[in-house]
């Protein structure tokens, strides 16, 4: 019976000291070696091949009354350090349009306000219904907010 007390009182101390496939960790010497993870949000941006057309394009979206008022809304919240942004996806061979993004580049993300396609060669300014997914020109969209 004592045999029997002693191995179940000290049997799972032991069992438990004795684990031989205990690992521990490497130690890092040089901290130098250890670098920080690079900015995801930097990558994310798509660099638009023909800079006249984007130059042409940002130009006809910004004349736009609704964009002018964002454009200052954006300017007036970074202490005029940053006005209204835009990213263009390149033209697909079988897309007609381009797509934009329009809204403010913050520190850590894109802030989409707005989602315009755009003809290239008409330079036609669609913008798209996110509630409703439909393209909209610019003065259905006008008549559509003002309701």
């Amino acid at each position: 019976m004592r045999k029997l007390f002693f191995l179940l009182i000290f049997f799972p101390f032991y069992s438990c000291n004795n684990d031989s496939k205990l690992v521990t960790p490497p130690e890092v010497k040089d901290t130098a070696a250890i670098k920080p993870k690079k900015d995801s949000a930097a990558a994310y941006y798509h660099q638009f091949n023909d800079s006249s057309l984007e130059n042409r394009i940002t130009a006809a979206i910004m004349k736009l009354s609704f964009i002018k008022k964002a454009d200052a809304y954006i300017d007036s919240f970074s202490n005029h350090a940053h006005g209204m942004a835009f990213m263009l996806d390149s033209l697909d061979k079988a897309e007609s349009e381009i797509y934009v993004q329009a809204g403010y580049n913050g520190d850590t993300r894109f802030e989409t306000y707005y989602h315009f396609y755009v003809n290239p060669k008409t330079l036609e300014i669609k913008v798209l219904d996110v509630v409703n997914d439909k393209k909209l020109t610019v003065k259905e969209f006008l008549k559509s907010q003002k309701q």
